[in-house]
């Protein structure tokens, strides 16, 4: 098929298919976009394709395989990443399968492609210490030392994604004592609903009294800068600076917070003080909004590598065994059965 062919496809996937059949969030085709970029620049790159003469006959199990290889060894980037791509490109493919059946063939060899295996390692959860400086460390003399400590509080009490907490509204606000929690939007746009600490409600209330006095409409963003005079949704690049720049400050008082802090580290923390404190996974998996109880699983091994780690330390301060062979050299070996 031509050109023209693979573009028509790709743009009535992305702007009909995707958002108005799956109905899927603009951050999720973002991450779609992301994957046929990267496609294009592998064909480029590693084919020297330029656009006008990428199709679909470019795409196949061998490439399709060397382009995984590709994408860990000369981008540098994570196993879960080229997954996460991969992922996305078989999914453009069986939609454009299900528009064209001549390219059913294409679909069914690369579906074959295996993902890239990823390592097993444990979440990169803060300390609760760590979490407490995180927290403290905006202060609330300031209207901005305020709203600082509310999103880091809220990413920890909510163990939401940082996308979820950016896209809240206050109208996905309740504060109630005893009853307070938020409505999230994850991934796919499916909504859950998790109770916070009452102290999260208390700030949340002196939040919405200093940066949202009048009523708002249905679209205020909860976490919004003012740019041009216009108020505009917070970007995950502004809370990433913020969150490293309060690590810097509280890693003054805590040592145990790490040189670069990032949102998730929020959401494992809360994850792990949740397991240790005997909630069920079954009841943590649907708090975090996971699709899968195989991923929270991962948190209770973490836990347990983390007992057993702890458990090396303390053996280290035991005595060392006396040695059992010791003694004259033919004595030892007579004893062996050496001789």
């Amino acid at each position: 098929m031509k050109s023209d062919d693979f573009f028509t496809l790709v743009r009535s996937w992305l702007t009909i298919y995707l958002p108005r059949s799956r109905r899927l969030s603009p951050h999720t085709i973002r991450s779609y976009k992301t994957a046929l970029n990267t496609l294009l620049e592998f064909l480029g790159e590693t084919r020297s394709l330029k656009l006008e003469q990428v199709g679909f006959d470019a795409i196949t199990y061998s490439s399709m395989s060397e382009f995984i290889a590709w994408i860990t060894d000369a981008r540098h980037l994570s196993a879960a990443s080229a997954n996460q791509r991969l992922a996305a490109i078989k999914s453009f493919l069986s939609y454009c399968a299900g528009e064209e059946p001549a390219l059913v063939a294409t679909w069914l060899d690369v579906k074959r492609v295996r993902p890239a295996r990823a390592p097993e390692r444990a979440p990169d959860a803060l300390g609760m210490e760590a979490v407490e400086a995180l927290i403290r460390a905006p202060g609330q003399q300031t209207a901005h030392g305020l709203r600082d400590t509310l999103l880091i509080l809220l990413m920890f009490d909510a163990a939401a994604r940082i996308q979820e907490v950016l896209d809240l509204t206050p109208a996905d606000i309740v504060t109630t004592a005893g009853h307070g929690a938020v409505t999230l939007t994850g991934k796919g746009c499916k909504t859950r609903t998790v109770p916070i600490m009452d102290k999260t409600g208390r700030h949340l209330e002196q939040y919405l009294k200093m940066f949202h006095p009048a009523p708002v409409g249905p679209g205020a963003w909860l976490f919004y800068t003012v740019w041009a005079a216009e108020r505009h949704q917070m970007s995950q690049d502004n809370v990433a600076y913020m969150l490293n720049k309060y690590a810097t400050i509280a890693r003054e008082q805590c040592p145990e917070v790490p040189k670069q802090v990032h949102a998730h580290q929020l959401r494992h923390a809360r994850a792990m003080q949740m397991l240790r404190a005997g909630v069920p996974l079954p009841h943590i998996k649907e708090f975090l909004g996971h699709a899968n109880i195989s991923t929270t699983e991962i948190y209770a091994s973490a836990d347990n590598q983390m007992v057993r780690e702890a458990i090396q330390r303390a053996a280290g301060t035991a005595p060392d065994l006396a040695p059992i062979w010791k003694g004259p050299d033919d004595l030892i070996l007579r004893l062996a059965g050496l001789k």
